[in-house]
């Protein structure tokens, strides 16, 4: 039975509808993935047979979400594989082995609280601020402006330069809207003749691959809507308020204004791979990567029950990574450098830390005996490559179905994986 299909029975008496919706296939999704990881912990899944069919399952995903984050992914935390750790002799003629892991974001985002760094979920994913700052709904939303709003259908207070920033961000909203929708006509089999312009009331969040603001020109007093594309998932040094994304051209006589119409969403998702391919870890960014942030989840991810420290950590952003590494002693003994393309393509030659500290040539334990590259180092970006398949399903859900579907799906692709290493004859068992 198909999702789009009309030929569904109709006319009969069973008290069940027939038709295969969303719904449908979410509960089935959700429930076969409960059981399984039921059976596994040898447990029984425990359901209330009262309230909405929407809810019964969230008390269960929220349990199966805290054992992903303490116990980590199932077949992840104790896996080794001769793709990802690799035995080697020193020069000293000791025996040593490197399993190492390797970090990268994915802009794969979803809603969150419009507050900063904010990490209390949403009530609903068509508000803006969470619980504890939902009153922010009734205040102007021009960044660093606190005067309320004129009326229900207003997002801005009385001042003229900010009704004309709401202005531009509706007419942004609506032309975005007819575009969207033409394209979409476009694509389908027998697309319509005339299309009728819908009016919006509030305009769509801004994309993940978009960074926008305002400039106000302070001779004219017009206001102009700029965006650029964004830059991507980049470490930062602190999870701090990014600074106004000013453009190339100067400012001269323009002010830079931001505003949060729209709801803000969760910065990036962040991965540990190992070099065989089985995804080890996965965590979401809310405000910025910073690479405190970064660290963090690796310590976390690391300390789970039957977990190795990793022998060593490619990050693209180690340079910065390393320096607050080397506060922590958690990280002493591990290696941190980055990998081969970044360290020849994104990071500056005159950056002494950096060429010192960072460039791979350092371990030898990463090359084999042909003076090749041992591990691949490029993993991470080719399996959020494939995480990204899954932007489109869960970019409306709130943490509890977004973290339950994310890892479910981690978790079933590396039950896939593991069977595949088997196949290559790569060996994949326990450490």
């Amino acid at each position: 039975m198909s999702l789009n299909t009309t030929d569904y029975l109709t006319g009969t008496d069973w008290q069940f509808g027939s038709r295969l919706t969303t719904e449908h296939v979410w509960d089935a999704f959700t429930i076969v993935s409960l059981l399984e990881d039921k059976i596994r912990q040898n447990q029984r899944l425990r359901v209330p047979h009262t309230g909405l069919q929407k809810d019964r399952f969230t008390a269960a995903m929220e349990e199966r979400n805290r054992d992903i984050v303490l116990n980590g992914q199932p077949d992840a935390v104790d896996h080794a594989c001769d793709k990802c750790l690799r035995t080697y002799e020193t020069e000293d003629g000791e025996i040593g082995q490197c399993h190492p892991i390797v970090g990268d974001g994915l802009s794969i985002g979803r809603p969150c609280c419009a507050e900063f760094a904010c990490r209390e979920p949403l009530q609903n994913n068509r508000h803006r601020y969470c619980k504890t700052h939902f009153d922010q709904h009734g205040l102007c939303a021009i960044v660093q402006c606190i005067q309320p709003v004129t009326g229900p259908e207003s997002k801005t207070c009385s001042d003229p330069e900010h009704k004309e920033i709401e202005r531009k961000n509706k007419e942004k909203g609506a032309s975005t809207f007819i575009l969207k929708d033409r394209f979409r006509h476009s694509q389908a089999s027998q697309p319509v003749d005339s299309l009728e312009t819908q009016e919006i009331h509030q305009a769509e969040d801004v994309e993940e691959t978009t960074v926008e603001w305002f400039e106000v020109d302070n001779s004219t007093n017009t206001v102009q809507l700029r965006s650029k594309p964004n830059p991507g998932t980049v470490g930062a040094e602190d999870d701090t308020l990014a600074p106004e994304p000013c453009p190339s051209k100067p400012a001269m006589g323009n002010r830079v204004v931001k505003a949060q119409f729209g709801r803000r969403r969760t910065h990036n998702e962040q991965t540990l791979v190992r070099p065989c391919g089985i995804i080890y870890a996965r965590a979401t960014m809310f405000g910025t990567e910073a690479v405190s942030n970064f660290l963090k989840m690796v310590e976390n991810a690391f300390s789970v029950p039957g977990a190795k420290k990793p022998e060593h950590i490619f990050y693209d952003t180690n340079c910065l990574a390393r320096q607050q590494a080397e506060k922590n002693p958690w990280f002493e003994g591990i290696g941190m450098c980055v990998d081969v393309w970044h360290f020849l393509n994104k990071h500056q030659v005159t950056h002494e830390y950096c060429q010192k500290n960072c460039n791979p040539c350092m371990y030898p334990e990463l090359l084999d005996e042909l003076g090749k590259w041992f591990f691949n180092t490029s993993v991470a970006e080719q399996i959020n490559a494939w995480l990204q398949g899954y932007h489109s399903m869960c970019r409306e859900m709130l943490p509890v179905k977004f973290d339950f579907f994310l890892d479910e799906m981690i978790r079933r692709r590396n039950v896939e994986h593991l069977k595949k290493l088997k196949g290559e004859g790569q060996n994949p068992r326990e450490r």
